[in-house]
């Protein structure tokens, strides 16, 4: 799926990763908590894919007070770190880590109150990302939200090249070295591919889903809230 090895060095260094290259990361998690504490705080069922080493599940258990939570996590080392932190937090009985992705099968119950996807979808080249939506969408109950965050950057003469210079003078000052810079830009949808917010428009209406809330843009990331009707 990812050029990036999950079970190797980098999944190692994942927490420390994570937030040189995702600007606010931690940002996205809290706002994200927040917006399904507000809109499905009665939730019984969530579904958290991709969840990496599980840095959202102490928001999101405070969120929604009543939900079970099912992981789906393919990567072994990120679904023990994820393990590990769900036993830190004493919240065994409130959760299921499964290794697999979304593709692999039908999860019950067939609707989810709330589904959680953070930083998956740039993993997959375009034109998987539309079947990767198409699912997780599909996996909403009436009423229920998709609380989603990717790298997504402009399109065509839209594309900043400022705010790419910003991007990078952020790097430099996190103490990122110039060779480790122009690898780590070099990857732009080579290993890490951006997510068209039209796309994103486009299969919510196509799945009968309200549009997207953009609730943070930081930089070249994006965070969504997509909620489906009640009736």
């Amino acid at each position: 799926m990812s050029g990036l090895d999950f079970d190797g060095d980098y999944g190692r260094q994942y927490r420390q990763r994570i937030r040189l290259s995702i600007p606010a990361y931690d940002a996205v998690l809290k706002i994200g908590a927040a917006a399904l504490a507000a809109n499905t705080p009665a939730a019984r069922h969530v579904l958290v894919v991709g969840p990496g080493a599980g840095e959202e599940m102490p928001g999101l258990l405070q969120a929604m007070p009543m939900a079970h939570f099912t992981l789906l996590e393919s990567s072994e080392q990120m679904a023990d770190f994820c393990r590990q932190l769900i036993a830190s937090l004493h919240a065994e009985s409130r959760c299921s880590v499964q290794q697999q992705s979304l593709a692999d099968g039908a999860l019950e119950p067939a609707g989810f109150d709330a589904v959680v996807c953070h930083h998956v979808l740039h993993l997959f080249p375009p034109e998987q990302q539309q079947q990767e939506l198409d699912r997780l969408l599909s996996q909403l109950a009436p009423g229920g939200c998709l609380l989603l965050s990717s790298y997504s950057e402009p399109s065509g003469h839209d594309f900043d090249s400022q705010l790419l210079e910003i991007v990078k003078a952020r790097l430099r000052m996190l103490g990122m070295d110039e060779a480790t810079l122009e690898l780590f830009l070099s990857g732009r949808n080579k290993v890490v591919f951006s997510l068209a917010e039209a796309l994103i428009q486009q299969q919510a209406q196509a799945c009968g889903c309200a549009p997207p809330q953009l609730l943070l843009r930081a930089m070249f990331n994006g965070l969504w809230l997509i909620q489906r009707p009640a009736t």
